[in-house]
């Protein structure tokens, strides 16, 4: 009896003891998810503050807080650090987020002239953590980017922590209210850009496969109406009425690339876009407004789904204008194939084709392009406003107390030693992107 008693006593323990285990466990794994969504909160929050500065584009991130001033700035709750704000997730469980600012990378000589630093070379450790720092948090990477102005591209690092707070007169992190889990965060952000090859009512690479017909209207105003690209040939415009400044011209620096109109390549613009649809199919009978959309190739537009709203439609194949269609658009339309464009079609703005053009009116009814800078100006005074270029990602491998960081990571790859689950780079250096991202 004495035996089982002792034996039912150990499993009981046992049960006990796994339970409490499983418990802690589930606990843990939903602070740890917790830490990202808070993590996740400070880049929207960053991204609202880049885009509330009046001064556009944003070179410097100095979050503001002066609660004397009327009205108020309260930007944040610790200037000194950059974006910070603590709330209350639930009874006794508090958020943290931090989107730091700046700091500047150590300085190095650059011994083999190659412009980066590389393990080895001599460096001033200023904080004397016997390593070489490279730029870290919230910074401007436009230069890295290949962007001349500074400001266009940054690099949003958000910090976020979950605290168990039993006394809410202490401040979080102290021994009373312990930090349970956090996760280091980031993304890039950038200003949208809008830069047509020409400017003009319609911009085509290759005159020589370019027709446009009778009861056609081509106006471009003070501008250009119909522009291409020097030594292509030359347009078929018979029956067509073209007036501009000039109504038909070439430049030699012609450039329809999606990375010289928009500043990013075609699956970064997708990962802007307001809708990126995946089939000609989807697109709907009207954009939403002031919006930037891609859809692939072919894609027809009739009466009973025109091309109608104001922003920017880029298509990746061939585009075509059925008789009838009624297409009323205001905006940039980009055409990575081949357009062909039947009457009733009325365009305010600017037309980019890279292949050939087909254009021609219906009946009594015209196909009308008109070059409209007012329109362009306020598409891209909407759409120019900072957005996420790429996905949110891991910084790092951040453990329960904060530790290690990216600078941590990258020097313990240097002394060929890696984390669990983190492959070995390679190439050391600090141009090194953080795990996860390609």
């Amino acid at each position: 009896m004495l035996a089982a008693m002792l034996v039912a006593g150990i499993v009981v323990a046992g049960t006990h003891s796994q339970l409490a285990v499983d418990r802690m466990g589930d606990a843990e794994f939903a602070a740890e998810g917790q830490a990202r969504a808070v993590a996740e909160a400070g880049l929207i929050d960053a991204l609202a503050w880049f885009r509330r500065q009046q001064t556009q584009p944003v070179t410097t991130f100095a979050p503001q807080r002066n609660l004397a001033l009327n009205p108020v700035v309260n930007e944040t709750d610790d200037p000194a650090i950059g974006l910070v704000r603590e709330y209350e997730i639930m009874p006794s469980l508090w958020g943290r987020y931090e989107v730091r600012k700046p700091v500047a990378a150590e300085a190095w000589t650059d011994t083999n002239a190659n412009g980066r630093y590389d393990y080895g070379e001599t460096f001033t450790d200023t904080d004397g953590d016997g390593k070489r720092d490279p730029a870290r948090e919230t910074r401007d990477v436009s230069t890295e980017r290949g962007f001349a102005g500074a400001g266009t591209v940054w690099r949003i690092v958000a910090h976020g922590r979950v605290y168990r707070r039993r006394d809410a007169a202490q401040p979080l992190g102290s021994a009373v209210n312990p930090r349970l889990a956090g996760v280091t965060v980031a993304a890039e952000i950038r200003r949208f850009v809008m830069v047509p090859p020409a400017v003009a009512a319609l911009c085509v690479k290759t005159a020589s496969t370019t027709v446009i017909g009778t009861r056609t209207r081509i106006v471009g105003g003070s501008k250009g109406g119909l522009i291409n690209k020097s030594s292509t040939g030359t347009a078929n415009t018979t029956g067509a009425e073209i007036t501009g400044t000039p109504a038909k011209g070439t430049i030699t620096s012609y450039d329809d690339t999606t990375e010289t109109m928009f500043g990013v390549t075609l699956p970064e613009l997708k990962a802007m876009a307001d809708a990126s649809w995946a089939s000609a199919a989807n697109f709907p009978k009207k954009i939403g407004d002031f919006t930037l959309n891609v859809v692939p190739g072919p894609i027809t537009f009739d009466d009973a789904r025109p091309l109608r709203g104001t922003g920017i439609v880029v298509v990746d194949g061939n585009a075509t204008f059925n008789a009838g269609n009624n297409s009323f658009f205001n905006g940039m339309l980009v055409v990575r194939g081949n357009l062909t464009l039947r009457a009733p079609v009325y365009f305010r703005g600017t037309v980019v084709v890279t292949g050939a053009v087909d254009m021609s009116g219906t009946g009594g009814d015209y196909s009308e392009l008109n070059y409209d800078a007012n329109i362009l100006t306020e598409v891209l005074t909407i759409l120019g406003q900072y957005r996420f270029s790429t996905a949110t990602y891991l910084q790092a491998n951040v453990l329960p107390d904060g530790t290690p960081d990216e600078e941590d990571l990258v020097y313990l790859q240097h002394q060929g030693k890696t984390l669990p689950g983190t492959p070995m780079p390679s190439a050391l250096d600090d141009s090194l992107p953080p795990p996860g991202m390609s």
